[in-house]
């Protein structure tokens, strides 16, 4: 059955699986944020992601009986959802270390000023 939705859905946006990896990893690393009160470095939104995609890589591995376990289709699969999220939480955490742990903030502009 989850084969089936995720080809529906893959077949209904016009994505290749591997696409759809990306873009609902990404998905569900900003609801986290938004839904925990998180910022990108903190490592709880990542890890949420994280946990989305293992469980859904034993879903696809024992929704089969006996167990079909694909090692390279699953690291594939972990890779593309985990990409984009960890390329935020590693520049959001050196930004935070840069700026001294405090986020980018929009200064006024002192152009014009005497």
């Amino acid at each position: 059955m989850l084969n089936k939705i995720k080809t529906e859905l893959s077949e209904l946006l016009f994505l290749s699986r591997d696409a759809l990896h990306i873009h609902i990893g990404l998905g569900i690393y900003v609801a986290a944020m938004l839904v925990l009160r998180r910022g990108p470095a903190s490592i709880v939104p990542w890890l949420v992601v994280l946990a989305f995609e293992l469980g859904n890589e034993f879903l696809d591995a024992f929704h089969h009986s006996p167990p079909d376990i694909d090692i390279t289709g699953a690291f594939k699969d972990i890779g593309n959802t985990m990409l984009w999220p960890t390329v935020v939480l590693l520049i959001a955490r050196r930004l935070a270390r840069q700026t001294g742990g405090r986020t980018a903030e929009l200064q006024p502009s002192s152009a014009g000023d005497p």
